[in-house]
């Protein structure tokens, strides 16, 4: 009677459940099998029942006697009180829920599985996966999957599949093959269902591959001075399509994590995309803050000298129009260098942002030379200038993702990547980004570090160009001076200092090609922002050597006392703050963070109202994490050290902590 949704095999079951509902029902008001009778016990001074008054004056006659008759269907169906049929139904329909979830957890569902690499398709949708198990942890027990066969074999996958399915693109190619270093092992049910909810599959674990061995714009053959090499440019003539995404095929998103290589794929809907847009870009949008540009924090202080690389080709239109930039201000210092040879840039509100071209970060097969992956140990270093010098240190990368839009001609519109940091960084400042419809004029800046010029340096010029962002193809072609390291370079309006295009490659004669933020791309930045950066996993803070003493904390009256109860500890979003061992603490959908508000290191910690837009913490909102004489501890960033009173005792600090008072001042941060 029923069609099962896909990746819900328990479903097929509510059919046989829903008919056992039905015919219980009937089982319950259907008594001609058996008689059935209703007898009713006649006092002497009334007659309680209508039925029973209009008797004949015989039966009146009899007083104070049991009275029984054998009623018909009819009659018994309407003397079923209706609590009766209301308590059949409720109690067949909880069996049928129940039933349901124990078949589901029971069929589809796993606690985990093997990272065995034995490639498999889903043949309805062209959805890659690396085992059988990885896919069926998904899709159910009952998925339509084919062996995808050699990666270089040819799409096995497509053969064998129905021939409205064969249709489906070959999303395997854009999922790298396992490393040598990164094969066995298992994968938990929590890591892959992590971005279920929004729609992606887990694919696997394949690690990452070494960066290239030329960098991603140079030309292993051809002509060097085009940036890119001529083959990949041939397949990227036909660039049709509208607000990042393409005319010929889906648009596709992987997420990479760092350092554990579990990589995602959503394969997105036009339906899905616009919903997005809506949310993102409408005027009741609460993400909009989101991208505006910030100022540095500090002056960079940390120098380290990099090593000299050799200088590469560029394309280059009249005369050379790019500076040198020697004096490290705003909006330079937001300029990043990436450890694969790229330019990218801080951008957003929150510090944690960074914005890069696909191909900095992610091999599709662009790079003959490289195979397809993700690079590893992807570094971002902020304000590096003159010959090499680091003014705001290099960090690593916690979350990477890459919007990628599939097509057999591999489609460079969607060569633009967002980076998160492992931590919130706001030394160094940030762009913003922004889109503009309809044709517009923009006069604009960008900078960057070109391998034609001379060691580690970076360089600005000027551009100008009128194009529409939400019409035709994302990638827009425009004359300015490309070379070889200078991918992923942001395009900054000068007024505002709003992101407005992303360098994509150098294409020759009619100009280099620049991504846009689109619509699209604009919203997917924004969700981006809100859901891993905004967003982050729970945390409770537990004391005490055997780890039984917690914070809970009340949002009306902000008060934070002590608690033996692990269950009603208080759960918070975490927020690394400029180190990974340095976080601040927010209630989940509140603006209120855990803090000693003193000026001092003695104090009650409560919850206090704090900037968790801008990320902007003040130090005693700042909790440090870590050892202090081989205890560990929660200690502030102006010294105060978190202290544990009793249940129900207010929270406190205290100016210190050694292992006679251990019992006291030990804290850790763990999940719930």
């Amino acid at each position: 009677l029923f069609k099962a949704p896909r990746g819900c095999l328990a479903s097929k079951f509510f059919a046989q459940l829903i008919l056992y509902l039905l015919s219980s029902v009937t089982w319950a008001l259907r008594v001609r099998a058996q008689p059935y009778f209703v007898c009713t016990w006649i006092p002497a001074t009334s007659a309680p029942f209508p039925s029973i008054a209009k008797r004949s004056s015989e039966d009146r006659s009899r007083n104070n006697e049991m009275h029984c008759r054998r009623l018909s269907m009819p009659t018994v169906a309407s003397r079923v009180r209706i609590m009766d049929k209301l308590f059949i139904c409720a109690f067949w329909l909880a069996a049928a829920f129940f039933y349901a979830a124990v078949v589901q957890a029971s069929s589809s569902g796993c606690s985990s599985c093997p990272l065995t690499y034995a490639p498999v398709v889903d043949a309805d949708t062209g959805l890659p996966f690396y085992n059988d198990c990885v896919a069926k942890c998904q899709l159910g027990a009952g998925a339509n999957l084919v062996p995808a066969g050699s990666r270089r074999g040819g799409n096995t996958a497509a053969a064998g599949r129905s021939a409205s399915a064969s249709s489906q693109p070959d999303f395997l190619k854009l999922v790298p093959a396992p490393t040598a270093t990164n094969v066995g092992g298992e994968v938990k049910a929590e890591t892959i269902q992590r971005f279920s909810s929004e729609g992606y599959f887990y694919v696997g674990r394949p690690g990452f591959i070494d960066k290239p061995p030329v960098d991603v714009m140079s030309a292993p053959s051809g002509d060097v001075k085009n940036a890119t090499n001529s083959a990949a440019e041939a397949r990227a003539k036909n660039n049709n399509g509208n607000q990042g995404g393409a005319s010929d095929g889906p648009t596709v998103t992987l997420r990479m994590f760092y350092p554990e290589g579990d990589l995602y794929m959503k394969v997105w809907k036009q339906t899905e995309l616009r919903a997005l847009v809506q949310k993102h870009t409408g005027p009741k949008s609460e993400t909009a803050n989101l991208s505006r540009a910030t100022v540095p924090q500090a002056t960079g202080n940390d120098s380290t000298t990099l090593p000299a690389r050799r200088l590469l080709g560029s394309a280059i239109y009249g005369s050379d129009d790019r500076r040198e930039v020697t004096n490290l201000v705003y909006p330079y210092t937001a300029i990043s260098r990436t450890s694969t040879g790229c330019t990218g840039a801080m951008v957003g509100a929150t510090g944690r942002l960074v914005l890069t071209a696909a191909q900095c970060v992610y091999n599709n097969g662009v790079n003959p030379s490289a195979p397809v992956g993700f690079y590893s140990n992807i570094l971002i270093t902020p304000g590096l200038y003159r010959g090499g010098i680091s003014n705001y240190g290099t960090h690593p990368v916690g979350l990477l993702q890459v919007h990628t839009t599939w097509s057999s001609q591999r489609l460079w519109e969607g060569n633009i990547a967002v980076i998160q940091l492992a931590y919130h960084y706001k030394a160094c400042g940030s762009l913003g980004y922004a889109y503009t419809c309809g044709s517009s004029g923009y006069s604009l800046y960008t900078a960057g570090y070109p391998a034609d010029k001379s060691l580690y340096t970076m360089w600005v010029q000027s551009a100008a160009v009128t194009t529409d962002v939400c019409s035709g193809s994302a990638e827009k072609v425009f004359p300015f001076d490309a070379a070889d390291g200078q991918v992923g370079s942001p395009f900054w309006t000068t007024s505002d200092y709003m992101t407005r295009f992303v360098l994509s490659r150098g294409i020759c004669c009619s100009g280099n090609g620049a991504v846009a933020i689109t619509p699209t791309y604009f919203s997917m930045i924004n969700d981006f922002t809100s859901n891993y950066i905004l967003t982050t996993p729970t945390y409770i803070l537990v004391g005490g050597p055997s780890r039984n003493q917690f914070v809970r904390c009340d949002t009306s009256s902000w008060v934070c006392t002590g608690t033996t109860s692990r269950t009603s500890a208080t759960r918070f979003y975490g927020y690394p703050i400029a180190a990974q061992n340095k976080a601040a603490f927010r209630v989940p959908g509140t603006s209120l963070c855990l803090s000693l508000r003193s000026t001092t290191s003695i104090g009650n910690v409560n919850l206090y109202s704090c900037d968790t837009t801008s990320f902007n913490f003040y130090t005693n909102e700042l909790w440090n994490i870590g050892l202090y004489n081989n205890v560990p501890v929660l200690l502030t960033d102006n010294g105060g050290f978190m202290w544990w009173g009793g249940s129900g005792v207010q929270m406190k600090t205290s100016s210190s902590c050694s292992s006679s008072t251990a019992g006291s001042c030990t804290w850790k941060v763990e999940t719930p």
